[in-house]
């Protein structure tokens, strides 16, 4: 399940030989356009405007991003996989006055929900994506936390298993309260995520960013805050495994 937000229309525009400007959902076109660019052996900062998009191109770009040892700035949203995977895989991370960078669910804390005996019903991707979401945190120096406790964050209620691909196996749907989480600066400091420019500090900055980004208003509710520091990888699997199945199905 992705964040249901406003979608932008996705376009990459070559500015200065170093700056990039990239938005709208990241999918296998867009992820293939910034390949070229950012595999040219020259320093680049990219400068993103996204709702996000899917798991595994959006996993190949951020490996791009980590191989150029890129920059990333957030001018206005950046929010699911662009979260999650390019901006904790950029070398320096700057958010522009009013932008907000917003984490959901990833394939790894979707998977986590899912009892072990119920994981052959589940798409593939899942655990492929899950896998290179591990090694890309682990290579940034990122905790692993960052993967898992936004899902709990989102206060998600119940997982499903009853929508299906064409090849028969299911997608990981769930039901939540939120959408998206924005963590506090000192949680990402310690996660290991460092971030430059600007973040919000309270409710109401972080209620006057959100009407900056969404004017018409955000498909759903979005955390802020929470905890200062990431809880323990164990103890975020054993919560999510502890997610009951929802007993209607979601689509």
């Amino acid at each position: 399940m992705r964040l249901p937000l406003v979608l932008f229309v996705a376009f990459v525009t070559p500015a200065l030989a170093d700056d990039i400007s990239m938005s709208g959902h990241i999918d296998g076109a867009m992820a293939a356009r910034l390949h070229t660019v950012l595999t040219d052996g020259k320093s680049h900062t990219l400068r993103v405007k996204s709702s996000g998009g899917d798991d595994l191109p959006a996993l190949a770009l951020a490996y791009d991003i980590r191989r150029a040892h890129a920059a990333i700035v957030v001018d206005g949203l950046c929010a699911g996989p662009c979260a999650s995977d390019l901006f904790v895989a950029a070398s320096e991370r700057r958010v522009m006055p009013g932008g907000l960078v917003i984490f959901g669910a990833t394939a790894a804390s979707r998977l986590a929900m899912v009892p072990p005996n119920r994981s052959i019903e589940v798409s593939p991707s899942y655990a492929e994506a899950a896998r290179q979401e591990t090694q890309l945190a682990t290579e940034a120096r990122a905790n692993p936390a960052l993967l898992l406790e936004p899902q709990l964050e989102l206060q998600t209620q119940c997982y499903s298993l009853t929508s299906h691909n064409p090849a028969g196996r299911a997608y990981i749907n769930y039901q939540s309260q939120f959408v998206g989480w924005t963590p506090s600066r000192i949680y990402l400091a310690h996660a290991g995520v460092k971030v430059s420019g600007f973040w919000p500090t309270s409710e109401a900055q972080f209620q006057a960013a959100l009407k900056s980004d969404f004017p018409g208003g955000a498909r759903g509710a979005i955390a802020f805050s929470g905890s200062d520091s990431p809880l323990a990888q164990q103890a975020l699997l054993a919560r999510l495994k502890s997610v009951k199945e929802c007993d209607t199905g979601l689509k």
